[in-house]
């Protein structure tokens, strides 16, 4: 793939992996995640239409709800887009505990009723990145690391020991028991994976240096 680029910065795919996901998950392989701050409205993405012929092009046909929901929440669509892709593959029919093309929390949509319908799902994972956006002072790392359930000891939730994410909670008995594991190369896949059209599902699978795998099996941490 030759060298990719992160924030203004070219580095060699190697480099590029290991120090870019490192500073995302800052403090995951110490005393808990710590977000680093960047600025939403700093971040380098490519637009709709370059995503829909390339990595996301199974996202195309759900364009009228990002850019409806978008609108409605004030959210640029290509980040809805984005983030479908990472949750679904932009398969409204995904399940799970948290089913549906955005795989937000039932608690987010306006009767509390998770739904595989698009517009509702769409609109419910708008309105929980627009809460983030505005609760977390614009920090990207912050608002996304949170609509993947990452916390900080700030956060006050009170799992980890009080601690925040680390990187062998998913897979310690608490972690399993709050419906752990949690995909905790998420970060790095989003950031520098589907924002610059890179698809860390697919041939661009080396994006990531905890190899989650979805399970807690042969030494794996998520």
């Amino acid at each position: 793939m030759g060298k990719k680029l992160i924030s203004g910065l070219l580095e060699s795919r190697t480099n590029f992996r290991t120090r870019a996901e490192d500073w995302l998950n800052s403090g995951m392989e110490g005393d808990g995640w710590t977000a680093p701050y960047l600025s939403w409205d700093s971040l380098i993405k490519i637009d709709r239409q370059t995503f829909y012929a390339g990595a996301g092009k199974e996202c195309a046909q759900y364009d009228w709800a990002f850019q409806q929901a978008g609108d409605k929440h004030g959210i640029d669509p290509v980040f809805l887009a984005f983030l479908a892709m990472q949750e679904s593959s932009c398969n409204p029919n995904a399940g799970g505990p948290t089913p549906g093309l955005m795989q937000v929390a039932c608690s987010n949509y306006p009767d509390g009723q998770c739904t595989n319908d698009v517009w509702k799902s769409v609109d419910a994972g708008a309105a929980f990145l627009r809460r983030q956006l505005d609760n977390n002072n614009r920090n990207a790392i912050k608002v996304i690391g949170n609509y993947n359930g990452f916390f900080t000891k700030q956060d006050g939730t009170g799992l980890n020991g009080g601690r925040g994410l680390t990187r062998d909670y998913p897979c310690s008995q608490e972690g399993r028991n709050n419906g752990m594991p949690q995909n905790l190369d998420y970060l790095q896949q989003v950031l520098n994976g589907w924002f610059l059209g890179l698809n860390p599902y697919g041939e661009d699978n080396w994006l990531g240096d905890y190899h989650c795998s979805g399970n807690c099996n042969s030494g794996h941490f998520c």
